[in-house]
């Protein structure tokens, strides 16, 4: 008879006929569910604050005022050069693996464009401590070409820009790379 004692007074203890608030179930998982609703809130605020990409540039405000008053300027500039391009991707990108993109480019008469400074950055949109900046050596007439090798899975943009003397051109091309 002691065990149904000692159910019988738990049941008293809590239950909802209990005038303690503390000891009602209902206020009991009330309290616990708001409790465990700060607690996620406050681990979220934690990572938010300590594991920032730094994607948001300092002068953002500046560079987008300046991007929209020089875009039309830019887009008519590279489409007057009428230069025909081409980037050519390994097949399977795979992280940790090194692989060779080939860029070449073309003038408007079909004259390669040789000796330009051609750069080829990775960008990783998530992140932003993980970019790459690999300068592309010519090797061939027009041609040009880097061994790049990314560190992590994952969407990345290519952006390609040459300088040839006083013209300028730009590529974008995204790209997704798998694990090793």
């Amino acid at each position: 008879m002691a065990i149904t004692d000692t159910f019988a007074q738990l049941r008293r203890r809590y239950s909802q006929d209990n005038p303690q608030a503390l000891r009602n179930p209902w206020i009991i998982g009330w309290l616990g569910i708001i409790v465990m609703f700060l607690a996620f809130n406050a681990v979220f605020i934690y990572l938010a604050i300590t594991t920032n990409p730094g994607l948001v540039t300092e002068d953002y405000y500046e560079k987008g005022q300046q991007y929209e008053h020089n875009v039309l300027k830019l887009m008519a500039a590279q489409k007057a050069l009428q230069w025909e391009t081409k980037l050519a991707i390994p097949a399977q990108i795979v992280t940790r693996q090194t692989g060779v993109y080939r860029f070449s480019a073309v003038d408007a008469r079909g004259v390669p464009i040789i000796d330009a400074d051609v750069q080829l950055v990775a960008y990783r949109p998530s992140d932003a401590d993980a970019d790459i900046l690999a300068p592309m050596n010519q090797v061939a007439p027009g041609q040009y070409e880097t061994r790049l090798a990314l560190p992590l899975p994952g969407l990345w943009d290519l952006n390609i820009t040459v300088k040839n003397g006083d013209d300028e051109f730009h590529l974008s091309h995204r790209i997704s790379a798998t694990r090793s």
